[in-house]
């Protein structure tokens, strides 16, 4: 659910790239919660083809470039910039399921291969249940079915891109389960309460996460887009085993910038 992230020397923006057609520009906002403490706030942006997703806490941007196959995750503080190719994020997403497959935890084995009993009513609450993770999704309906394939294909990467970039995250296959109910309905969530049931001696883990969908983008969108396009060109590439850093190190970055 944590959207965290990550991603060539490019010398031109995004806007010169050739992109899929039949793609529609719309916005997500998303806002996630642990009780009711906030714990990350970000804006997906789909834009001619491609996904930017902006984190607030710490400040990152990944871009989603699907048609050139790769995530491109830029550190405005640090002013780098760094690339995963989607075939890797691919390979390590089924090395991934095969470890889960292998593991002595029922958990581990479950998320391999995920089995849900699913419930959709009329009112587009949408329903998966299981003896080890439970998510109920309030949704409505994909403004066109572009929109509605422009998502599930971003959720899925990113949720596997997701289990890449954080060690010790879930699986990415249960959502993705999630991800494939919402398509064969044609729908995008507005929000998601996501259970994991308690382990020996730990309690249950509980989130929610609200999405304001907007079947369109703002000015200020563009112009967001437009600064990375600029970043994109002019950030210093990183490995990406290098490009993560302590919070604590980009938080003193920022604060020493503050005090020039």
């Amino acid at each position: 659910m944590r959207i965290a992230l990550a991603l060539c020397g490019l010398i031109v923006t995004l806007a010169g790239m050739a992109a899929p057609l039949a793609a529609d520009d719309f916005r997500i906002e998303t806002k996630v919660y642990a009780g009711k403490d906030k714990v990350s706030h970000n804006t997906t942006l789909f834009e001619a083809g491609y996904v930017y997703d902006y984190l607030s806490d710490p400040e990152r941007v990944a871009v989603f470039d699907q048609p050139h196959g790769r995530f491109i995750v830029l550190d405005p503080v640090r002013k780098v910039k760094s690339e995963v190719k989607t075939a890797d994020v691919r390979v390590f997403a089924e090395a991934f399921r095969e470890q889960a497959k292998n593991s002595s935890r029922a958990f581990m084995n479950f998320a391999a291969a995920p089995d849900f009993q699913v419930d959709f009513e009329q009112t587009n609450e949408l329903t998966l249940t299981s003896d080890f993770v439970t998510y109920k999704l309030t949704t409505i309906p994909a403004n066109t079915p572009e929109a509605s394939q422009q998502y599930r294909e971003f959720s899925d990467w990113y949720a596997r891109f997701n289990a890449m970039s954080n060690p010790g995250a879930m699986p990415p296959f249960p959502r993705m389960a999630v991800n494939e109910e919402l398509a064969k309905r044609a729908l995008v969530p507005t929000q998601v309460s996501l259970t994991i049931a308690a382990a020996t001696g730990a309690k249950a883990v509980s989130l929610r996460s609200e999405h304001h969908v907007a079947w369109r983008l703002l000015p200020r969108d563009h112009k967001k887009i437009a600064e990375t396009g600029h970043q994109l060109a002019t950030f210093k590439s990183v490995d990406f085993s290098k490009f993560e850093e302590p919070a604590i190190t980009a938080k003193k970055v920022a604060k020493d910038r503050g005090n020039d």
